[in-house]
This record gives C-alpha cells, structure tokens and sequence, in this order.
C-alpha cells in the first residue's frame, strides 16, 4: 500500500472537502438502477456506462476498495465510528476515481448499494455532500436476492451473523438485511443537515415519476430535460409496485412481524 506523504494528503482532503457530490443511498434491489438512469438523464456524471445494466459507478478500483471498506464497517452510523485507516483508503480511492471521470460537470457522484453502509465516511471526506436516499417496501425486498442477505457472500454473512439470520429462511434474511441497512443509515442521517437530503421511495418513483423528476430537479438546481422525460416514458414500471403481494401471505405477516418498526417507520404499515 502506497502512502501519501502528509502535505500531498492534506491538500487531498482539503480538495474533496470542497467538492459536493450526489450520493445515491439505498439497499440493493430497492430501485437503485432505475434512481441512477433517472438521475444520468438529467445530467448527472455518475460514472456509470449505458452497457451496465446496474447504473453503478463503472470504476471497479472505487467500488472494489469500496466493498473492502464496507466489510470492515457493517455497523458505521456516526462519525465516531470511522476508523482512520479506512477513512483514508475511503478518501484515496474516491479521489482516483473523481481523478478518472475527467474532469466531471459540476453534478457527479454515484450509485453503490455498498455505500449505503459506510455514510460517516461519505460525510468526514465531503462535509457539504448531498445525499438521495432510496426505500422500497422491505416486504417486497424480502422475496428478492442480493449480496447482502446472502450467507454465502461475505458481506451478507457478515449482516446476517450481527443480525441473528443465519439460521432464518430466506424472506427473512432479505427483510433483516433491509432492515438492518435502513435503520442504519436512518442512525447516521442524524449527523448532517435536513437540507443535504432527499428522501425517495421507490412506490412514489414509479407511480409517480414526473414529480419525482421535478423534486430532484429542484434539490439539486438543475432542470428537468428531454431525455428525462424519454425515460420515464419508456422504462419506468408502475407494475413494480407491492410485489410482495404475489407471494404466500403467510410469508408476508412472517415479514411484517420481523421488520414491523421499520416498516410502520416509513408508512408501509
């Protein structure tokens, strides 16, 4: 591992410090793909590429290093909490890759389910970053898969070991999983300012599309275009909706049970 030398780091930090990315935060699965293209249509440098289906940040050096941080900080939600080694391989890796989009516009950031676990470090590194976060009802979370409620993953055993879920059946290490990373960030949100967030769910994203447009729009000064409105025409799917109705109600009231606070937190129930 190479070093920065103390003058070269300071002037690293003091340049990101400065800088005001947009960060999109929420769990995988909860609609993250259709946030990022929404957002890459209204200008925004996401670093994403049109061949990656995902809209992540198509830098694997950033999201790689990423991943490394997140295993080491599944339970981050203060500023108390970061650990200096990591905030500094944090602040190297997402220097290179501000470093590799090229001279971005003034609106960049990126999209990486992972990071919806380590905000502290997003908040130490870039004090005046804005964040949108993305919910989706947690029950229809509970009857999809992703690395994070997977035991065989390392980060999902990880999750699910702190959160007793190893043993669970499926639905509900995915509603433990979603759970555990809203509260989470809910937790770190208390640490910067109402005005740095937006809050988007995913029911509001597809049913109404437009509006949430014209929100992010409005929180982030700039102004709603064509290919916007080309996308929300031709991509976004309002049958996405209360998926979790297509499953065995017994299931479902398991789920509801499990997660009940955060759900009834975020007007599911």
């Amino acid at each position: 591992m190479i070093f920065l030398n103390s003058e070269k780091r300071k002037a690293m930090q003091s340049m990101l410090s400065e800088q005001r990315p947009i960060v999109l935060m929420g769990r995988g699965h909860s609609g993250t793909r259709v946030l990022s293209w929404l957002c890459t249509t209204l200008g925004i440098n996401l670093g994403t590429s049109h061949d990656l289906a995902t809209g992540d940040a198509d830098d694997q050096k950033f999201t790689q290093q990423i991943k490394k941080i997140t295993l080491n900080n599944i339970k981050c939600t203060k500023e108390s909490d970061v650990k200096t080694k990591d905030l500094y391989l944090f602040q190297k890796a997402v220097n290179g890759y501000y470093t590799r989009l090229n001279c971005p516009e003034q609106h960049w950031g990126w999209k990486f389910p992972e990071t919806y676990l380590i905000g502290p470090y997003i908040a130490k590194t870039f004090p005046q970053a804005r964040y949108i976060h993305l919910v989706r009802d947690g029950r229809d979370i509970a009857f999809k898969r992703h690395l994070t409620d997977d035991p065989k993953r390392r980060l999902g055993k990880k999750i699910l070991t702190d959160q007793d879920g190893l043993k669970k059946p499926h639905h509900l290490q995915a509603a433990i999983s979603w759970a555990f990373q809203v509260d989470n960030f809910d937790h770190f949100r208390q640490s910067v300012t109402t005005e740095q967030i937006l809050d988007v769910t995913f029911e509001n994203l597809c049913l109404n599309p437009r509006g949430t447009a014209q929100h992010l729009c409005e929180f982030l000064g700039l102004t709603f275009t064509a290919d916007c409105e080309h996308y929300i025409q031709e991509q976004i799917n309002p049958g996405k909706v209360g998926q979790y109705l297509e499953n065995d109600p017994k299931l479902v009231q398991e789920v509801e049970e499990r997660i009940k606070n955060t759900l009834m937190r975020y007007a599911y129930l």
